[in-house]
């Protein structure tokens, strides 16, 4: 019995790409939810990158693995470099690059599950999807 529905490649690829926009959207999202009033457009904005943001938020907090969690906070929340995060936990950590590769992608997994729980990914058209 699965609890999460399969990630697909194509499904993870799309979350990668999602991943590496967030911090953008985040300051983003978190700037227009403090203006008093927005523009129509603006509004228009915030209701669809709020959710998204909003939920890959709650998704990053199911990460269990405190290492898993690290690797991808500094990879993905933070947005920083492959390099840089390859550089950090090689040096302090003394992980290969494989080892921090696999908990990169063990965090974008439970992301990509999370949204496609919600319906933000998986959708039969391949189209994301935000509410």
């Amino acid at each position: 019995m699965e609890f999460y529905e399969s990630i697909t490649k194509d499904e993870r690829n799309e979350v990668k790409l999602l991943l590496k926009r967030y911090p953008k959207l985040s300051r983003i999202v978190t700037e227009l939810r403090s203006r008093p009033e927005l523009t129509p457009k603006q509004q228009e904005r915030l209701n669809e990158w709020g959710l998204l943001v909003d939920e890959i938020d709650v998704a990053f907090g199911l990460i269990i693995d405190d290492e898993v969690k690290l690797i991808f906070e500094h990879r993905y929340m933070k947005g920083l470099k492959y390099s840089s995060t390859i550089d950090r936990f090689w040096d302090k950590h003394r992980r290969s690059e494989k080892t921090i590769d696999r908990r990169i992608g063990r965090g974008v997994d439970t992301i990509a599950e999370h949204l496609k729980l919600c319906g933000i990914i998986g959708k039969s058209d391949g189209r994301l999807t935000v509410i």
